[in-house]
Parts: structure tokens; sequence; C-alpha cells
């Protein structure tokens, strides 16, 4: 096999590796985004909510932050819920943990919340209904997405590499016949 070729299928694989990682990673990134959000309602269960703000967290990259604000009858109160997420025995992703207000939740309301209320299509529609956001697309898409994987960028770095070489070989033979 020529030179020319492996790098081609080198460079194909590694594209194709960086297509499969980021699709991957944003179905993780969308499912915990919107879990985070649908637990919300479950925890603050006065009031209207309204969500200002989502993203993933500075420190722990497998949490997700949501800014909001209580409104009821005596005004308006800020809170903010911290989701954690993980991949569970069974290959699933998981809620392993939550805080509301800067208080851990407890296992057993854990357990309910995941159990009862996320699993429920109709315990999130209910809970929806409280629950308006404003954030913007591009938000949610960044919270989705958050830090890269470092296999992502070394496969990103593959990639590049390779469409480098690709580059670098075809210039040089163009140059050579001219």
């Amino acid at each position: 096999m020529r030179p020319l070729h492996l790098l081609k299928i080198v460079a194909a694989a590694a594209i194709g590796a960086v297509v499969a990682t980021e699709a991957w990673w944003l179905a993780n990134g969308y499912r915990d985004a919107s879990a985070c959000l649908n637990a919300l309602p479950a925890l603050e269960e006065q009031g209207d909510l309204v969500v200002d703000g989502l993203k993933r967290s500075s420190g722990i990259f497998d949490v997700i932050e949501i800014d909001y604000r209580r409104a009821n009858a005596l005004g308006g109160h800020p809170g903010r819920l911290r989701c954690a997420f993980g991949d569970g025995l069974d290959g699933g992703r998981n809620l392993l943990g939550a805080e509301i207000g800067g208080q851990p939740i407890g296992e057993a309301r854990l357990f309910f919340l995941e159990r009862f209320w996320l699993e429920d299509a109709t315990a999130v529609e209910s809970g929806a209904k409280r629950l308006r956001t404003e954030i913007p697309p591009l938000v949610f898409l960044a919270a989705m997405i958050g830090r890269p994987h470092p296999s992502l960028i070394g496969a990103l770095l593959c990639a590049l590499l390779g469409v480098a070489l690709l580059a670098a070989r075809r210039f040089s033979t163009s140059h050579r016949r001219s």
C-alpha cells in the first residue's frame, strides 16, 4: 500500500473518531443539562421558577450548575442547583448527587428524585409548567459541550496532522510537476 493511501486512511479514521466522540459528548451533555433542569421543580416545590443561567462547573466537568429565581407572592428569591452525573454500573448515565442552596440532598431523596420524578414523564411535564428558562440556545449548547475531553483533543490533533501531511504531500508533488 502506498504511503499516501495509508495517510488518507489514517486521516479519515481520525476525523471519524472526532465526529463520533463529539456526538457522544453532545448527547451526554444534553442529557445531563436536561435532567438537571427537569429536577429543579421537584426540589423547589413552591412558586414559579425562572432559570437565569446554566453552565458546566468550572472545577468538576460532570457537574451542571443552574442559577434560578423562585417567584412567589413574597417576591423572588435567587437559588442555585448543582447536579453531578456519572456513568453507572449498567453503562447508563446517572444522577450521582445534587445540592440546592449549597446543601447536598440525601441519598433517599436523590433515589426518589431519579426514580419517581425524572423517570416519570407526567411528573416532569407537570414540573415544566412551573419552569421558565431564559437561557439563550448558545448558552445551553456551551453547557452541553463544556470543556473538551482529552481524547477528543488528541483525535482532533491527529486529524489536523493528517490533513496537514496530505496538503504538504499534494503541494510538494504539484510543485515538482511545474
